[in-house]
């Protein structure tokens, strides 16, 4: 099983520079996690387990599972930071 790409994104939030990264850490791991860095520090880290994933398997399905953590981790810094 391959790792899939992951993504990255930098806002500017209420004054703060924000950085939202998130990756697959593969199958040993059998995680996905994202991280929320505020002014160049960890902020806030979300962690979303393959056994929440239909067909985890898939390379295909973890791509989308990262896709829409990074976007829900977003979504998060908007509202609470």
């Amino acid at each position: 099983m391959k790792i899939v790409k992951g993504e990255n994104s930098d806002l500017f939030i209420n004054g703060h520079n924000i950085h939202v990264q998130t990756e697959d850490w593969g199958p040993e791991k059998r995680t996905i996690i994202s991280r929320v860095f505020k002014n160049g520090s960890v902020f806030k880290t979300f962690k979303l387990s393959y056994d929440k994933i239909e067909d985890f398997e898939a390379e295909t399905q973890r791509k989308r599972a990262v896709v829409a953590l990074h976007h829900t981790v977003i979504e998060w810094s908007r509202r609470e930071i």
